[in-house]
């Protein structure tokens, strides 16, 4: 695919990054792999293939496209619509057994929160291998033997992705706040869009300086949400007395605008984000629980945590859960612990089966009812 129409196709699916957006499941041979040559498997979000496809231009890589429902490895996974089945499948009606010489599958990093390495290793013969993060990482990852730093473990949100997000969040903001306006106030119409994506890009650039108020705690999102109330009214004010607008009538309506802007973004600015559990998600006030008498210390926990919660004793053999305040509750740990010495246990200490995780992924809180 040439750049002119890479760039197309990222733009158009940036705005539209909240909808399903399939590519079609098969076998792609990328450069000219031969038997010995790695095999990746992603979903049919058809973005990440494009994203994919061009990070390993020049390769030779056997790339299987397995059924995610369109929807990104990392939301499919969590939702339970990427799961064991989807990669079994994958691997069997693509005949790529015929193809090469060994029985390693690499996945990316981010749907152990969904997939059983352990069960695909059953039914098939394949061995999981759990891939970096970003596929940027991915040639470096194989010119050190298929073998992963921690960086490479753990998920980021640099700049160009908080910009994919804030261009998501302030397409469908903008489209909606215009045909609102163009049907009550045809003149504000075109301003609220411009006031929407300024507010939107900032509220996502400045992210990292921003990011400790978002760590648990409803006061400090209140405190987030006022704060950029009080900039977008200060900016508004500014603004106004610049150009001569400096009426009762303006503050009020602009500020209105800009308060369901910030409501809209920091309701749950969480869930937009990597490093955050979603308002929206029960697992809250749930944590990670080790169980010392199950545990092995074969670090299957910490090569699948995308957040880097865990480290291992190794005189005693033994991962500990060592910085709970990173963890999101993913579950990608407790999926792929084959001892099952990982948990969710409540704020009363009541446990939740690992099993139960597996069935109903992250979703799972709405359906367990602990026996108090």
């Amino acid at each position: 695919m040439n750049r002119v129409k890479y760039v197309f196709f990222y733009l158009l699916e940036t705005i539209l990054r909240f909808l399903p957006l399939p590519q079609k499941t098969g076998l792609i041979k990328i450069g000219h792999p031969n038997k010995n040559s790695p095999v990746l498997v992603t979903g049919n979000y058809h973005l990440t293939v494009l994203k994919v496809l061009r990070a390993l231009k020049g390769q030779n890589v056997f790339l299987l496209v397995a059924n995610s429902r369109g929807i990104n490895v990392w939301c499919a996974a969590a939702g339970g619509h990427f799961t064991f089945h989807d990669v079994i499948s994958a691997l069997k009606l693509s005949n790529i057994e015929s193809l090469v010489d060994h029985r390693e599958v690499i996945l990316p990093q981010l749907a152990a929160c969904g997939i059983e390495a352990k069960v695909i290793h059953q039914r098939t013969g394949w061995n999981v291998k759990w891939g970096p993060v970003h596929i940027k990482d991915f040639l470096a990852y194989l010119e050190i033997g298929q073998q992963k730093s921690i960086d490479m473990s753990i998920v980021r949100f640099p700049m160009q992705d908080r910009l994919e997000m804030s261009i998501a969040w302030a397409s469908w903001m903008s489209a909606v706040f215009f045909f609102v306006l163009w049907i009550f106030k045809r003149e504000a119409a075109v301003p609220a869009i411009f006031v929407v994506w300024l507010l939107t890009l900032f509220v996502f650039s400045a992210f990292p300086v921003y990011l400790p108020l978002l760590r648990p705690g409803v006061k400090k999102r209140l405190i987030f949400m006022v704060s950029f109330l009080f900039l977008a009214l200060a900016g508004l004010g500014i603004f106004s007395l610049l150009t001569s607008h400096f009426t009762a009538h303006f503050l009020l309506f602009w500020g209105i605008i800009s308060f369901i802007t910030v409501l809209l973004l920091g309701g749950d600015i969480a869930g937009s984000t990597p490093f955050l559990i979603s308002e929206f998600r029960e697992e809250k006030g749930l944590q990670i629980e080790v169980d010392s008498k199950k545990c092995r210390g074969d670090g299957i926990c910490m090569n699948a945590c995308p957040l880097d919660c865990f480290i291992l004793d190794k005189q005693k053999q033994l991962v500990i859960f060592e910085r709970p305040e990173k963890c999101i509750c993913c579950g990608a740990c407790v999926v792929q612990c084959q001892f099952d010495a990982l948990s969710y246990v409540d704020y009363k200490g009541h446990r939740v089966p690992p099993d139960f995780i597996r069935r109903h992924k992250v979703g799972f809180s709405g359906k367990w009812k602990p026996r108090y």
